[in-house]
């Protein structure tokens, strides 16, 4: 099934609620960083002996992973609430948005990022960012 396509300015439109998704995935991609180091921390910690309370540490570090695992569902629930709209998450460290759309007559992408006010670019779906051009 063809993916569904929008116009620039129905994507224009998506881009509230589009915002605080990628907005929040920035936020939890960072909190599972922290909490993957902190894991490894106490994992060295118990690897390491050097009189660290091995009980203690083994508690600190099922707490970890569970809580990265929430923060991992929070995750995958965001993205998939970014693709329920019609975005593909391109790179979170940009925080690049694509959306299908048409130009004369051929799918391609619609180019956002975070800090831009609006769609002003689109590029083919083989393209990428490097490729992408003004809309006008």
């Amino acid at each position: 099934m063809p993916p569904k396509t929008f116009t620039v300015s129905e994507a224009n439109s998506l881009l509230p609620q589009v915002i605080p998704l990628i907005e929040q995935l920035r936020g939890l991609h960072q909190s599972i960083q922290q909490t993957t180091l902190q894991i490894e921390d106490a994992v060295a910690k118990l690897s390491g002996g050097n009189g660290h309370p091995i009980q203690s540490l083994k508690e600190q570090i099922q707490e970890l992973t569970s809580h990265q695992l929430t923060l991992v569902e929070a995750f995958q629930s965001a993205v998939a609430q970014l693709q329920e709209v019609g975005g593909a998450l391109k790179d979170l460290d940009l925080g690049l948005v694509d959306f299908h759309g048409l130009r004369e007559g051929e799918v391609v992408f619609l180019c956002w990022k975070l800090g831009e006010e609006r769609i002003r670019f689109w590029h083919t779906l083989e393209g990428g960012y490097a490729a992408r051009q003004p809309l006008e």
